[in-house]
């Protein structure tokens, strides 16, 4: 029996389990989650990539882009924390339309990037990553729709966390405890 994945199973269904019983803490923790990755990205774009190629239409985009990002990061993490649950759902709006917005700046750096040589595998999937979260920030907070797919994400994790426990509790070694030890040396005599 592998005890990480034994253990992963157990946090996965965990994980399933916290999502089916109460999807609004999770929608909050999801919003302050993305909020704090947001400002990563932000700084990761100020501190690397603003310097690729030297052309100020695209020091200027990739600034405003990590600017926001680190804006609207530190505004979807402060704000839940301090005030009530209809912040959070105009902070999941605010963050769905910062990362089509992100996404559209993106496409145009992109664009740069591949002028001059630079691969752009990476930055392309994460403007697909940031329009497919976006969806799912805009779909979240409709009240029904959102908990349906909150609750339904749960129920697949929560069955996949358990049959990894399965499969792992199934495949562990067993331990024969024998009643007696001989040696063989004792045995010839």
């Amino acid at each position: 029996m592998d005890k990480n994945k034994f253990f992963l199973g157990f946090m996965t269904a965990a994980l399933g389990l916290f999502l089916l019983i109460s999807p609004d803490t999770f929608i909050s923790f999801f919003v302050i989650l993305l909020g704090v990755a947001a400002i990563i990205d932000g700084v990761f774009i100020l501190a690397t990539t603003r310097d690729l190629i030297i052309d100020p239409q695209y020091k200027l985009i990739v600034t405003v882009r990590g600017v926001l990002s680190i804006v609207v990061g530190l505004l979807s993490v402060i704000l839940p924390i301090a005030v009530a649950a209809v912040v959070w759902k105009a902070m999941a709006y605010t963050l769905a339309f910062y990362l089509i917005v992100s996404a559209a700046m993106q496409i145009y750096t992109i664009t740069k990037l591949h002028r001059n040589g630079i691969m752009v595998r990476q930055s392309l999937i994460e403007v697909l990553s940031s329009l497919v979260i976006a969806l799912v920030l805009f779909i979240i907070p409709a009240q029904t729709a959102g908990h349906f797919i909150i609750r339904l994400f749960g129920i697949v994790l929560l069955v996949i966390g358990i049959g990894l426990i399965i499969i792992q509790w199934k495949s562990r070694p067993e331990v024969i405890v024998p009643d007696s030890v001989e040696d063989v040396e004792d045995s010839t005599e």
